[in-house]
């Protein structure tokens, strides 16, 4: 073995192991400045990586892969760096870019690949307008009102759709101070930002479980100490959570609201465990998601893999206008085994059984199911797991429902990754209810 060559692979060891941030540092510069010497170019850093290892759930961009406007942050094309894939877009925005990834379920293990093997599928968070995308940027932040602007940055007190709590109403397009106002909220950043879908919010709890049962140490994943083995979350009216007491948040001046991405540690609080990872996916303020629907004509609604997300700008309900709430943009899917009546919270878990159904049928009620991160239909039970982060589902049948996801500064029991409220009407308001915005390349 060449000198070059054993020291690569003891700085790589360090960078898989090490929980000493010197040393991390010094074995990740190691890494870099050998692969320049080499002239040799890490591609892996251009993948979702390895669940359990450091820099998992994120991903490096190719330049010619940035959207225009976008600008890569300091250490972007480091998998130590707490800026490992994040950038900023044309308005200053943080989002983190994560690779196009593909699964598999078995029983309660959920498998990620970069690339296709057999009894994997690709995730429903990657098609949109009939095609797979290599990148989804997600708002690292929950949004504020930067000059009219919904922004993603960190220390902002987040925009509600209330006019008690920076309302939403106040950006530069003075959108309306509902749910269904938030599709025309994040347009005040440009044509390409969506309202992150509910596909989005799936995959990216489903990067958060499968990065908890790998890791076996906190360099790699934080939130691993303190079960669930989930990212933790303003939670229970406490500026703390529930949980994991030694994480918390500063307040942001509005009731028990804390700023975005205040969390303490910060990667504790982020989908992947690290710094570079996306914050605030459980608690503090629920967010809505589009892809999801429901009217009482009709049953719940799944956005079809032929529309082009990105065109939706509001929540007209005309049909054949295009809005979110235009019922030929949608498929119906039957979820009736989990969720035919106004029943409440049920929670993720049911013993040792299978939660979530698993097939490569990308036209199959399984796979759309599994991509909405709704469960088997004995999958979920009364208490749910610790496993599963006991994250609710709220089950409800409402005409024109708009699919709030991961839980508020008060909602212990229920909130988390992977929790849903599907009660909630599309021109409802509340001051712990926004948003946050996701572009596709």
């Amino acid at each position: 073995m060449g000198i070059k060559t054993e020291l690569l692979s003891k700085a790589n060891d360090i960078v898989a192991s090490s929980t000493d941030a010197k040393e991390l540092a010094l074995a990740s510069a190691i890494v870099k400045n050998v692969a320049e010497a080499e002239g040799v170019v890490d591609e892996e850093i251009y993948t979702i990586g390895t669940a359990g290892s450091v820099g998992f759930g994120v991903g490096a961009v190719r330049d010619w892969q940035m959207p225009a406007g976008f600008i890569k942050l300091a250490g972007h094309d480091n998998p130590v760096s707490e800026n490992y894939g994040n950038v900023t877009d044309m308005n200053g925005s943080v989002m983190v870019a994560i690779p196009k990834f593909y699964f598999k379920i078995e029983t309660n293990n959920v498998l990620i690949s970069s690339k296709l093997k057999a009894g994997y599928v690709v995730h429903r968070a990657f098609i949109n307008e009939g095609k797979e995308h290599d990148y989804i940027f997600v708002d690292k932040y929950g949004c504020g009102n930067v000059g009219g602007v919904f922004t993603s940055k960190a220390g902002l007190d987040p925009c509600s759709t209330h006019a008690d709590h920076n309302p939403i109403a106040s950006l530069k397009n003075t959108p309306s101070n509902t749910y269904g106002g938030l599709y025309s909220a994040v347009k005040t950043r440009g044509d390409k930002h969506f309202l992150t879908s509910k596909f989005i919010y799936s995959a990216l709890a489903m990067l958060a479980f499968a990065h908890g049962k790998a890791a076996t140490t906190t360099s790699a994943c934080a939130f691993i100490d303190v079960d669930p083995k989930m990212p933790k979350g303003n939670l229970n009216s406490a500026l703390s959570d529930v949980n994991d007491t030694s994480v918390v948040f500063s307040p942001s001046g509005y009731s028990n609201c804390a700023l975005t991405g205040s969390g303490s540690p910060f990667a504790k609080t982020t989908h992947n465990g690290q710094e570079c990872g996306i914050a605030d996916l459980n608690g503090n303020m629920w967010e809505v998601a589009s892809g999801f629907i429901r009217t009482d004509a009709n049953g719940f609604l799944i956005l079809k893999e032929s529309v082009d997300i990105t065109n939706i700008s509001s929540d007209d309900t005309t049909q054949a206008v295009g809005g979110a709430y235009d019922i030929d943009l949608y498929d119906v899917i039957d979820i009736s085994d989990v969720v035919n009546a106004n029943d409440g919270w049920t929670y993720l878990g049911n013993g040792a059984n299978q939660v979530f159904a698993m097939s490569t049928d990308r036209t199959s009620a399984d796979y759309k199911r599994t991509a909405l991160g709704i469960p088997l239909a004995t999958g979920h039970s009364a208490t749910g797991t610790i496993e599963f982060g006991n994250d609710g589902v709220y089950r409800y049948l409402r005409d024109e429902m708009a699919c709030r996801c991961g839980g508020s500064w008060g909602y212990s029991s229920g909130a988390g990754a992977f929790a849903m409220y599907l009660g909630s009407y599309r021109t409802h308001s509340n001051d712990s209810v926004g948003g946050r915005a996701s572009v596709l390349v």
